[in-house]
């Protein structure tokens, strides 16, 4: 009996026990999930502080940001989904101050593989899209680059955020500038710079001046460019932005010695090394050093070796670099420098490695093609100095070749010319604008004569209306000369412009044609006029294309036709007059200009000329040409031909 009893106490002991161990356990379980939830949004919380703090660090310790960024990388999967983009947007910008541009564009393209989880678009689309532009724009993928740039900008529109917006239109602009397309570049950069006034972004305000001081050096404007650059530069410091702020006094150290300002070019390098401390971006101490042997060796005393020593300096940082502009620009360099030094069989081997860069990246923007015949007219020197004449001889006519194709090319367009093409755009959209108003006031006239019952209401109703009217059609006469001077009339000196003188010229050759007269005409380049704008400035340069116009007006008759076609070019069209004729006339225009004093402020010792080639409809060698602009080409052909000949000729 009693060992039943115990029996019956130990199992009811047992079946308490595990009761007891099983609420234990569950309420144990509870308190670890609890656990687990609360770790997971602690670093969910913890990821987006860090992440802010990543963000201010990178622009001064790129690579302590990056250390930072790295320890989430095991936590990755742990994080959300916009957590995990953001990721990907912060390491591609730390990438991108690295110019590691191929992890750049890798890792945008994950980030952007994950945002089609979202439920609604986001920023980040937007900014990865801009960083994979970048970096397709610095390893040479311009049309990828500007797909993308066009699809961040049209989300930014979407998403009606200004920074956004006024980014995407900056990085267009660049891409335009690149590819020569400066009216579209100025448009869009003037847009951004609007866009950026409105907002206290002091870091948008330095970016859209730096790109707009780049267009404008790429329009020879360096007076407009520095104050470009000195804006960027006063915005990135306001901003504490140091890798910018250095990248824009890079920005005005290639101004300066684009102004021929070497030794204040040399300052600002050393400022960019002490400011950096020697440890700055790949790119930006690449160009610090690159910008110092191209000072040392282009000053008035020239120290190869010392240029050299600097061009060594920057090999370092060009190896650490992804952009193919970088390694292009450094060899190119490297053969001047080389050639400085009498090196000149490794002058060829940097040539070369130029042009097998090259290889594949036709056609050229204007630049890098006047670049490429510096480069080509080095090759045939060094040939030269080898003793390989056959060689020399042989590149100098491929490089006189692509002197003429380039100036066929169209010609790389001036601020002035590029405003007033602006300007044209929107002298028709006010003119239309105008039509517009005048049509809704005469539907408004139609609608009050009907509703107006007494007559004196209507009689002041249409006076004011008549007075309104008089008005526009003032404004719309106004605004039709206007329109036509743009057109037709070159702002700088006066003078038809190239679409005025074109269209001249084809009425004066049918005229010709028709009473089988002759029609000379004489295409007249100022020689070395850009060498008069580096060694001057571009304001005395445009004095200079002044003076020529007021001494082409006294020279010419009432029946001869005088226009500007391009930026040192004129045409002169001369009616009845003999190829004989035509040849007196170019040398009295030759030696008038040959004689006449061009000294200006700042000037005193400058001497002008001019090439001319003349040709005449009539003339049995030129019979053949059927049209005015056959005619012309053939003048341009025989210019050439003076140019070749040592400039100051005239050829017919």
């Amino acid at each position: 009996m009693i060992a039943k009893l115990t029996s019956k106490f130990f199992i009811l002991f047992v079946f308490i026990y595990f009761c007891l161990a099983k609420v234990s356990f569950a309420a144990f379980s509870l308190e670890s999930s609890k656990i687990t939830v609360q770790h997971s949004s602690e670093n969910l919380v913890e990821f987006d502080k860090v992440a802010i703090d990543i963000a201010k660090l990178m622009d001064s310790n790129a690579l302590l940001a990056l250390s930072q960024l790295k320890e989430y990388e095991e936590k990755f999967y742990k994080l959300s989904l916009k957590q995990q983009i953001n990721y990907y947007n912060l390491l591609a910008d730390i990438y991108l101050l690295q110019a590691q541009y191929h992890l750049v564009e890798k890792t945008a393209s994950d980030g952007l593989a994950l945002t089609l989880g979202l439920s609604s678009p986001s920023i980040f689309i937007s900014e990865l899209l801009y960083s994979r532009g970048f970096a397709y724009e610095s390893i040479g993928k311009t049309a990828a680059a500007t797909k993308d740039y066009e699809n961040g900008l049209e989300l930014a529109k979407y998403l009606h955020d200004k920074v956004l917006i006024a980014t995407g239109l900056i990085n267009l602009g660049a891409i335009y500038y690149l590819t020569d397309q400066y009216e579209n570049s100025l448009r869009v950069l003037n847009d951004a710079y609007n866009i950026a006034k409105q907002t206290n972004n002091d870091e948008l305000k330095g970016s859209v001046n730096s790109e707009l001081g780049i267009l404008y050096a790429h329009l020879n404007r360096a007076e407009q460019s520095m104050v470009y650059y000195q804006q960027s530069y006063q915005f990135y410091k306001r901003a504490n932005k140091r890798i910018s702020s250095l990248e824009a006094l890079v920005n005005i150290a290639i101004n300066h010695l684009n102004k021929k300002k070497y030794q204040q070019a040399i300052i600002v390098y050393e400022t960019i090394i002490a400011e950096s401390g020697g440890s700055g971006q790949n790119e930006i101490m690449y160009n610090t050093y690159s910008g110092l042997s191209r000072a040392y060796l282009q000053k008035q005393q020239p120290d190869p070796e010392v240029s050299y020593q600097y061009l060594s300096l920057s090999k370092r940082y060009m190896e650490n670099t992804e952009q193919y502009n970088i390694e292009l620009q450094y060899y190119n360099e490297e053969a001047f420098v080389l050639f400085a030094l009498a090196r000149f069989d490794d002058v060829l081997v940097s040539i070369d490695k130029v042009e097998k860069i090259l290889k594949d990246r036709v056609p050229l923007s204007f630049v890098k093609a006047q670049k490429n015949i510096k480069l080509i007219n080095l090759k045939s020197k060094t040939y030269f100095k080898l003793g390989y004449y056959q060689q020399a001889y042989k590149i100098q006519k491929q490089r006189l070749a692509l002197i003429k194709a380039l100036r066929k090319r169209e010609q790389i367009s001036s601020i002035a010319e590029v405003r007033l093409a602006l300007e044209v755009k929107q002298a028709d959209l006010q003119t239309k604008l105008l039509e517009n108003k005048q049509f809704l006031q005469e539907t408004a006239l139609i609608e009050a004569e009907k509703k107006q019952q007494q007559q004196r209401y209507y009689l002041l109703y249409s006076a004011v209306v008549a007075l309104v009217f008089a008005w526009l059609l003032i404004k719309l006469i106004q605004d039709q000369r206007r329109l036509y001077k743009v057109s037709n009339i070159d702002m700088l000196t006066g003078i038809a412009n190239r679409k005025k003188t074109l269209k001249k010229g084809k009425l004066l050759f049918k005229k010709a044609k028709f009473q089988q007269s002759d029609l000379s005409v004489l295409m007249i380049d100022i020689d070395h006029l850009k060498t008069v704008n580096n060694q001057f400035g571009h304001g005395v340069g445009d004095v200079t294309l002044q003076k020529m116009v007021q001494l082409g007006s006294k020279l010419i008759r009432k029946t001869d036709f005088f226009g500007r076609i391009s930026g040192e070019e004129f045409l002169l069209f001369l009616p009845k007059t003999s190829h004989a004729q035509a040849l007196i006339i170019a040398e009295r225009f030759r030696f008038a200009v040959k004689q006449l004093s061009w000294q200006q402020e700042g000037a005193s010792d400058m001497a002008i000329s001019v090439s001319i080639g003349v040709v005449c409809s009539t003339d049995l060698l030129y019979k053949q040409l059927s049209d005015i602009e056959a005619l012309i080409n053939k003048a341009d052909s025989l210019l050439y031909q003076a140019k070749a000949q040592g400039s100051d000729k005239v050829c017919g």
